[in-house]
């Protein structure tokens, strides 16, 4: 009775032992699927300067617009319009952060294509 109820709501089987001995430890990890356990050493390069490349970018967009959106904030003197004015500069600030990670994301693919 409680295996059952275990069963159903988790999902999985209860059973399933040889499916997990027959993956490698890499295999039963909850890896992103733009993980390659075994990287060359060039490979293993372009990866790291692409993730401190996100992060330093990243914060530095961060910090500008972030920077900028509180100068708009206390040069507005109406509170309605104070707000009516963020809003947008939030919703630039998602594109710009989505458009950044995008070109990261394809300057990367791009460098490790050519290494291969």
């Amino acid at each position: 009775m409680c295996k059952a109820l275990a069963r159903v709501l988790s999902f999985t089987t209860m059973d399933g032992g040889d499916e997990e001995k027959a993956r490698s430890k890499y295999e039963r990890l909850a890896i992103p699927f733009t993980f390659k356990p075994q990287l060359s050493f060039a490979e293993a390069l372009v990866a790291t300067a692409g993730a401190m490349l996100r992060i330093v970018l990243g914060s530095l967009l961060f910090a500008v617009w972030g920077t900028y959106s509180l100068v708009a904030w206390a040069a507005i003197r109406n509170p309605l319009w104070r707000i009516g004015v963020q809003l947008p500069l939030f919703l630039m600030f998602v594109l710009s952060f989505f458009l950044l990670m995008f070109a990261i994301a394809a300057l990367v693919r791009t460098i490790s294509r050519r290494l291969c």
